[in-house]
């Protein structure tokens, strides 16, 4: 976390130092996102397709490099988790039955969460060579939950945001192309490439062998970036 400061302050500076230019635009992407855990009993069993909508913004401090933000919204984020050793999950939670707090061994757990991104970043991208710029990134990603939910057994909808964390952090990589339609206009693709760095369980959990579950479990994500830049 010290790190993300540092590298906050470092990017304020640079922009107030030497800010010349502020682009606009929108994207609406689909994501893959899968989680995996430091536990060998608890395993990643499944991806989860998810999509994310929202605004992009790209302040120029010199020519071809930026401070890139924005904030979307990311639909269906998660993964599915195998628990060799069953339990209770979702002591926090209200669930539609009472046996799903007791669940069995090697059950599979698909979290899906809806999260609000900001990101922040820097960007760097080639000269005009004919209609295109070539682009890559290094952004950090701040998410902030505003719903949890699971599906398990035979129910597709429950709600369990009281055990999964309020927020998660993520670094990454990507890079693309932009495709200049006219003046400051183009089209952007490219692919990123996200690994968490938070625990997304309140590790309230208890299995069933009465065992605290304590292990540290994090989202990673591919996103396919389609947008439009002013």
């Amino acid at each position: 976390m010290k790190k993300i400061v540092l590298l906050a302050a470092l990017i304020f500076s640079l922009t107030t130092m030497y800010g010349q230019e502020l682009r606009l635009g929108f994207q609406g992407s689909p994501v893959v996102s899968w989680m995996g855990t430091n536990d060998n009993s608890i395993t990643g069993n499944g991806s989860n397709v998810g999509f994310k909508l929202g605004l992009i913004t790209e302040y120029y401090f010199q020519d071809n490099y930026a401070v890139t933000s924005g904030l979307s919204l990311v639909f269906n984020q998660g993964g599915t988790l195998n628990y060799t050793t069953g339990g209770n999950f979702f002591p926090n939670s209200e669930l539609s039955d009472s046996t799903y707090f007791d669940l069995p061994n090697n059950v599979d757990i698909n979290y899906k969460l809806q999260v609000l991104e900001v990101p922040l970043g820097i960007k760097l991208k080639t000269n005009e060579m004919g209609y295109f710029r070539y682009y890559g990134e290094i952004p950090f990603l701040i998410h902030i939950k505003t719903q949890g939910r699971a599906a398990f057994e035979d129910t597709t909808k429950e709600n369990v945001s009281p055990d999964v964390g309020l927020l998660n952090v993520s670094w990454g990589v990507g890079g693309g192309v932009e495709y200049s339609i006219s003046g400051n206009t183009a089209l952007t693709a490219g692919v990123y490439f996200h690994n968490g760095l938070l625990d997304m369980t309140t590790n309230k959990a208890t299995q069933n062998t009465g065992q605290a579950e304590d292990a540290k479990s994090v989202i990673n994500s591919l996103t396919f970036r389609f947008g439009i830049l002013f």
